[in-house]
């Protein structure tokens, strides 16, 4: 047998791809939870959202006696539609509730009908009729599955009253949604980025350049969130641990706001400082490469990069650049402490000078 390489690889199939599938349904889990979070935030509802305790997505809109609490299973598939037949579908072992639906019903049997609502959340719609005249549910939008035709509630009831038997009450499924929001599982990350950029443009036109570390750091903490699962024995504990609030969204758009930009962020007003002084579009555009050249020389920590921003960093701290409006202007006082011109082809001084200088002003 010949020795293996890529090709080989690539040619065969894989024994399963389960891992790859869960990690995709996980990763649809936390960003239709994201969604969820900016609707509320731009709509500047006070809230509260766990993650991963009792259920995927749990959320406390609004304060004391007018606050509400929703329960959200998330459920992320490659099927044409649901129905209530596969909501309601039980294993034949396990613990209950063992359908879709009891587990949705879970909730309400907890924490009592005062909730506002234990909903299942997918990327496909549900198969079903809305109440004896034949209207099909909606495609979109939220379905109370009390309001479901008498044969397809009934469906759903036989299996709930299995999951809880004698202790299920049917007015209760008036509480019992199904929601189908339209994030497909292939582009979800685009859509909810989308919905970050509006965000983001409505506090200030300049931070959407925040756009895409405000959605990492923000994936991130509900990674975190998700992901912990010690037990808290307070209530300030669980909110420390698996909560993000108003407060906290707020406090990660300030982080990212106060962070050093990057050359894409902050290019345009040197490139209109340059195009002032005389410069061409050919020779714009390769100061630009240059300083991209420099940054990314940097960044990866190749030695000249940072040895030079060292050099740099040290006379920017003992020159006075106060006064000076122009970013070339104060590149030709900080030549003038003898800098050395790098060997580099990526870079040259002036790039690297401009690059230091913008970045001192956050």
């Amino acid at each position: 047998m010949p020795k293996p390489d890529i090709s080989t690889v690539a040619s065969k199939k894989p024994r399963e791809t389960a891992g790859s599938d869960a990690f995709r349904a996980f990763d649809f889990q936390m960003n239709v939870s994201i969604a969820r979070i900016l609707d509320l935030h731009q709509a500047g509802e006070n809230y509260v959202a766990f993650f991963d305790h009792h259920d995927d997505l749990i959320l406390f809109v609004g304060d004391g006696e007018d606050s509400e609490l929703s329960f959200y299973q998330v459920k992320a598939t490659t099927e044409l539609t649901w129905t209530p037949s596969r909501l309601a579908y039980r294993a034949s072992k396990g613990d209950l509730p063992r359908s879709i639906v009891g587990k949705a019903y879970y909730n309400v049997a907890q924490f009592g009908p005062q909730i506002r609502r234990a909903a299942i959340l997918s990327n496909r719609p549900l198969n079903a009729t809305l109440g004896d005249d034949g209207t099909p549910a909606p495609h979109d939008g939220e379905i109370v599955l009390a309001d479901l035709c008498s044969e397809d509630h009934l469906t759903l009831v036989n299996s709930l009253e299995k999951d809880f038997p004698g202790a299920f009450e049917n007015s209760h499924t008036k509480l019992l949604m199904f929601e189908r929001v339209p994030f497909d599982p292939g582009s979800h990350r685009a859509t909810v980025l989308g919905r970050i950029l509006s965000l983001l443009e409505r506090i200030h036109p300049e931070s959407v350049a925040c756009a895409s570390p405000f959605y990492v750091a923000l994936l991130a903490e509900v990674g975190r969130c998700t992901g912990d699962k010690t037990k808290s024995p307070s209530v300030v504990e669980l909110k420390k641990r698996k909560g993000l609030g108003r407060d906290d969204v707020n406090a990660l758009i300030g982080q990212v706001q106060g962070r050093v930009k990057t050359v894409i962020e902050w290019w345009p007003g040197v490139q209109s400082e340059l195009i002032e002084d005389g410069h061409r579009a050919l020779a714009v555009e390769r100061i630009r490469g240059k300083c991209l050249g420099y940054w990314s020389a940097r960044r990866r920590g190749e030695r000249e990069a940072t040895d030079l921003s060292d050099a740099i960093r040290t006379i920017m701290a003992g020159t006075p650049l106060d006064g000076m409006d122009s970013v070339l202007d104060a590149a030709v006082a900080l030549k003038g402490h003898g800098l050395a011109e790098p060997s580099s082809e990526l870079f040259d001084l002036q790039s690297a000078l401009i690059v230091e200088l913008m970045e001192s002003m956050k």
